[in-house]
């Protein structure tokens, strides 16, 4: 056999077409029937479908809000530990501990308002669901946390605190 020929017979064997086996059709019907069932739930209201969208970019947007949150507290302690003391969001933007999402004093990332105090001594800060216009879906809770303990506070339904129960 030469060349073109063991081409040709290449060819034909991945062009050749074998009947679907019972197992292939249904995992085929699986597929399409949960391709259908995600599209119903991800439809553009809450309101439509099952919701299910709308409650997954909430969970997202809490737990990239809660690992933002010991993001800052790293940022924190270098700071404290390289600079002897605690920094604001454009100090530790200024001193590459933070990315520049952080400049201003109250950044909004993921739907989430960020405010802080801090001195030499300690910090604290808080994130609150805060929609706007690029982020209209949010998560519901509120979290804080302090130099004291570097544990994230929450509360349901207005700005947490220290005492409020640990994540």
């Amino acid at each position: 056999m030469n060349h073109a020929q063991d081409a040709r017979a290449t060819l034909n064997r991945r062009t050749t077409r074998k009947p679907m086996t019972t197992k292939s059709k249904r995992v085929t019907w699986i597929c399409l029937i949960a391709v259908l069932f995600l599209s119903a739930c991800s439809s553009g209201k809450s309101s439509d479908g099952l919701g299910a969208y709308p409650k997954s970019v909430s969970a997202v947007d809490e737990t990239s809000t809660i690992q933002t949150l010991r993001t800052i507290a790293t940022a924190q302690l270098q700071s404290k530990a390289t600079r002897g003391s605690y920094g604001d969001f454009n100090s530790l933007v200024q001193a590459g501990l933070l990315d520049t999402r952080f400049i201003g004093g109250t950044p909004n990332i993921r739907g989430y308002l960020f405010t802080m105090s801090a001195n030499e001594t300690d910090f604290s800060v808080n994130a609150d669901p805060q929609p706007t216009q690029a982020q209209p879906t949010t998560g519901a809770r509120h979290f804080y946390l302090d130099s004291s303990d570097n544990v994230i506070h929450v509360n349901q339904g207005q700005k947490a605190s220290k005492s409020d129960p640990a994540l």
